[in-house]
């Protein structure tokens, strides 16, 4: 069955036309309708025209520039372009030049000269109808891309030849502080402020330069809304259609968290690292160092003696006490280097169970321990809230207040005592922590010293006053404790320096039994380590009791298989060929009756093996150097604990 007239006209392309000249808007009327054209209406003016437009949306308009009326064919047109986005196809008999540049501002679709042949009209409206379909079919793949590009969490800027701003995306205005808007026709440079960039010229203007992509890992980008400076990962490259350089996009995203857990996974590598190395140290300097103090504390007690009865030279055995004594004195600030750097192998390490510790204790100690520090340099103020036990060692977390104190004192310079400040503050925070603040009114720290102030050996001392261990070693103790330690600083305003630990779950019980005075205990003992000095100093050390050494755990062994028995054992932890560890195992299988009764000695390497272990076990254990007079009131009190009969 045939379409009906309505059908056919509401398939076929409606056109407006626009023209005063009654007789020839009907003949074009008639003409288009002989095309298959539904010319459906006739304006004579720009405001019917409009008019009808708004009852009956054209897909085309013929339009001619001369007509009657408040605005001409060029103006209305104008309107059809922004309002309605209808294309325009301009009629015209004659046109002055000045007329003919209006027309070109509104772009027209085309120009037809009156009188209309009928080929060209269908041509001109078909082109028309076909371009703007294309181009509406561009717009909304346009706007389709656009809300895409604008919805990518990476900041999105693009520019043309001449470098100026044509795109940003949501991301983009955030990072730059810009919005998009005012942007656009902007020069690159006044919108993406680069900082800290071997290259002034930005990756984009380079792009549009060099013709080739431009990648930057690292730049240093400032927010022009806030002034604030975030870390960008960027790459710029350029733009290109059919081998023509249309312009060039930047795409970049704030790196700025991803750099802070960089450096902190760095400097946790370094911290292991120089950890390792410094355990390896101290074992190495902690085998002769007991030596060296267990031997000297012999040579005092003999000087002693030897002073009591009047010998051949008396300057001679004075002199030679003194220099003992400085002997020992020198061995015992090695010690304390040594403890150092097995502090800051600590936390990597940990060995000991901690202690229910009160904090309060612990700051009492650390002010009475630097209260000469602050005497022409600062008034100490202390205050104290309600604050938590932690399970933590009071000497290590001693050891980190007297060093954050002694910093804050000489953060500030001698000579005006009364008018500088450094205060304690002790309580808790929301969450249950413990938390202890040391603030002074020094001079401060710049950011770019604070980001290496946690790291082993940086000092901004001058040489000979300090080693840059102080605050790694800090760190590592309180991270070892499962806490925190943080610092806020500005130059000319301060510092502070913030301590947050978890409270106590639980009281560990020790694992020393405590020291008992039994002079008259005698017992024997079996002795293994690696090092023959070390066997002489214990054995000296021990020379109340009847004492067996090897330098092998094997050998202990097949001492024990033969039939000897022993009261107690000190064996070293880690050894060769077999450990201390391997030895206790042993000894559970084939002489279980002695294994509760074996001290084990550390000497500063402890491996995660070793530091479970220890865990794992009751034994007590001694650390190198060890105290000679220490030493000798444990073993007593072990053998009155297990009740050994005298020898």
């Amino acid at each position: 069955m045939p379409a009906s007239t309505n059908e056919v006209e509401s398939k076929a392309a409606r056109v407006l036309i626009v023209e005063d000249e009654q007789i020839v808007a009907l003949d074009i009327q008639q003409t288009l309708q002989g095309l298959g054209y539904n010319a459906f209406a006739i304006a004579a003016t720009a405001e019917e025209a409009l008019a009808r437009a708004g009852e009956r949306r054209p897909d085309v308009v013929l339009m001619d520039i001369r007509i009657k009326g408040k605005r001409d064919g060029i103006e209305c047109a104008q309107v059809f372009r922004d309002s309605f986005s209808i294309p325009v196809v301009f009629l015209t008999a004659h046109a002055d030049p000045a007329m003919v540049e209006r027309a070109k501002l509104v772009e027209p679709w085309g120009y037809l000269v009156k009188p209309l042949r009928v080929a060209e009209l269908r041509s001109v409206i078909e082109l028309t109808l076909h371009r703007h379909e294309i181009e509406a079919r561009l717009r909304e793949r346009e706007r389709w891309f656009s809300t895409i590009l604008r919805s990518i969490g990476d900041a999105i800027l693009a520019v043309d030849l001449s470098g100026r701003v044509t795109f940003m995306n949501a991301s983009a205005e955030a990072l730059t502080g810009v919005d998009a808007r005012s942007a656009v026709g902007e020069p690159v440079q006044r919108i993406l402020e680069l900082v800290d960039r071997p290259i002034a010229e930005s990756p984009l203007l380079t792009a549009l330069r060099e013709e080739r992509p431009v990648e930057v890992r690292e730049s240093g980008l400032r927010n022009l809304a806030t002034g604030a400076c975030r870390v960008i990962s960027d790459s710029a490259t350029p733009v290109l259609l059919d081998e023509q350089l249309l312009g060039a996009v930047m795409v970049f995203r704030d790196v700025t968290e991803e750099k802070k857990l960089q450096k902190r996974l760095e400097l946790a590598d370094r911290l292991a690292s120089l950890g390792t190395m410094a355990a390896g140290v101290a074992h190495e300097i902690n085998n002769p160092l007991a030596v060296v103090l267990a031997n000297a504390g012999f040579m005092a007690e003999d000087l002693r003696v030897l002073s009591c009865i009047q010998p051949s030279d008396p300057k001679r055995v004075e002199s030679m006490t003194g220099m003992n004594a400085d002997l020992q004195s020198a061995a015992k600030r090695i010690g304390r280097i040594v403890s150092d750097l097995r502090a800051f192998s600590h936390p990597i390490v940990n060995t000991l169970p901690a202690e229910h510790t009160d904090i309060q204790r612990c700051v009492e100690w650390a002010v009475r321990a630097t209260t000469n520090e602050f005497r022409h340099r600062a008034t100490l103020h202390t205050e104290f809230a309600a604050v938590p036990p932690v399970n933590a060692d009071e000497m290590r977390l001693g050891q980190v207040l007297i060093n954050l104190l002694i910093n804050a004192a000489h953060a500030i310079p001698p000579g005006a005592a009364d008018r500088n400040r450094v205060t304690l503050k002790v309580g808790s925070d929301r969450t249950g922590h413990a938390v202890i603040e040391v603030r002074d009114t020094g001079s401060g720290i710049s950011n770019a010293v604070i980001e290496h102030i946690f790291e082993p050996f940086f000092t901004t001392k001058e040489a000979g006053h300090g080693t840059g261990l102080g605050l790694s070693i800090c760190h590592g103790i309180i991270a070892g404790m499962g806490g925190e330690i943080q610092v806020e600083s500005e130059p000319g305003r301060g510092t502070l320096f913030r301590v947050v630990l978890p409270a106590a779950t639980s009281r560990p019980t020790s694992t020393f039994p405590p020291p008992t005075h039994a002079p008259g205990v005698r017992g024997r003992i079996l002795v293994i380590d690696d090092e023959e000095m070390i066997l002489r100093a214990l054995t000296r050390i021990l020379h109340e009791h009847e004492v067996r050494s090897t330098t092998s755990a094997r050998e202990a062994l097949s001492l024990l298989d033969a039939g000897q028995e022993f009261d107690l054992v000190l064996s070293d932890l880690v050894m060769p060929t077999m450990t201390g560890m391997e030895l206790y195992e042993e000894l559970l299988a084939r002489h279980a009756e002695l294994a509760p009764h074996v001290i084990f000695m550390t000497g500063g390497v402890i491996t995660p093996r070793a530091s479970a272990f220890l865990r794992s076990v009751s034994n007590p254990r001694v650390e190198k150097p060890f105290e000679p007079a220490a030493l000798v009131r444990l073993v007593r009190a072990l053998l009155v604990d297990a009740q050994c009969p005298a020898r």
